[in-house]
């Protein structure tokens, strides 16, 4: 099995093969200013949330106000629409929180979790009576979304993420949240996109209905069910997809499995070592399975013939 997964820190890089199935610790704003133009052929990615939980040296997220982390996130993404293929998609799943929850209520009494250490240190603005109110929902990817749409991205689909299982988040006063947004965009009118695929695996309709996957001590990470169906109605194999966000490694072990190709950029070097290991076991496994021309059968219980 040939060595496909390198770690190391971000710097100049000279030959585009230097990116592909490579997993990149480093700063991904950084990296992905190394790519060439129409680069990619699919993106998915799920940035840190605004005020949430902090793993290590994470910059986005840690704001002090939830507009500067908007403004921040949209410097990623003028980017990332640089470096995708013009017939390319881009899959952005990102939630949203209430001023002053996080670190306030959810640390008292029987309703304290062990995340409390993630939001007891971040620092963030005061309230102004107006957008920063408690109990105040903030809009963040709505507010994202039509950052981008400023900047000039296409969007097809507002898919709703409907969790089974979500993370706790009790209120007296308010209803429980189970779902997230993933927005779909394009950067042109004429993308890859099969929907027949969409139809054979359930995924036409712009609801999904998926469980949590946490992995490892990474609490947040994609669940492979949820993401596995995208990279096939929007990609080809062997195509390149790009996850700015990495993580645990899910992208990267979606498209191994996928006959897929893939970049990935963490910060957080305990995460990217993390990855790697994923991602090279599930390399061994994949060289144990049916080439995907012939039969595909995924956990989440589909058979796609390619």
């Amino acid at each position: 099995m040939k060595d496909s997964i390198v770690i190391y820190d971000t710097k100049p890089l000279i030959e585009n093969d230097d990116f592909v199935n490579k997993l990149i610790c480093g700063d991904s704003l950084k990296s992905i200013k190394e790519l060439p133009d129409n680069f990619v052929n699919l993106i998915i990615t799920s940035p840190p949330y605004f005020g949430c939980r902090v793993y290590g040296n994470e910059i986005l997220g840690r704001e002090e106000h939830p507009l500067e982390y908007v403004a921040n996130l949209l410097k990623y993404t003028g980017e990332l629409k640089r470096v995708l293929h013009k017939e390319g998609s881009f899959y952005l799943n990102i939630g949203d929180v209430y001023f002053g929850t996080k670190g306030f209520i959810r640390n008292k009494g029987s309703y304290a979790r062990k995340t409390d250490k993630h939001y007891k240190e971040h620092k963030i603005a005061k309230p102004d009576g107006k957008y920063l109110q408690y109990k105040q929902l903030l809009m963040l990817p709505e507010r994202v979304a039509m950052g981008m749409q400023e900047q000039g991205w296409i969007l097809r689909n507002k898919i709703i993420w409907e969790k089974p299982n979500p993370v706790p988040s009790y209120s007296p006063d308010r209803r429980y949240p189970v779902y997230e947004h993933i927005f779909h965009f394009v950067k042109s009118r004429k993308y890859y996109f099969d929907l027949n695929i969409a139809k054979r695996l359930n995924n036409h309709r712009d609801i999904i209905k998926c469980g949590i996957e946490p992995f490892g001590e990474h609490q947040a990470s994609f669940p492979l069910p949820l993401i596995k169906p995208l990279i096939l109605t929007t990609s080809k194999e062997k195509d390149l997809v790009l996850d700015p966000f990495m993580g645990s490694g899910t992208t990267a072990v979606a498209c191994v499995e996928l006959n897929r190709n893939y970049i990935g950029f963490e910060i957080n070097e305990k995460f990217c070592k993390l990855a790697e290991e994923r991602i090279l076991n599930s390399e061994k496994t994949a060289e144990k399975q049916l080439p995907l021309k012939e039969i595909y059968q995924s956990d989440i219980h589909y058979i796609a013939t390619r």
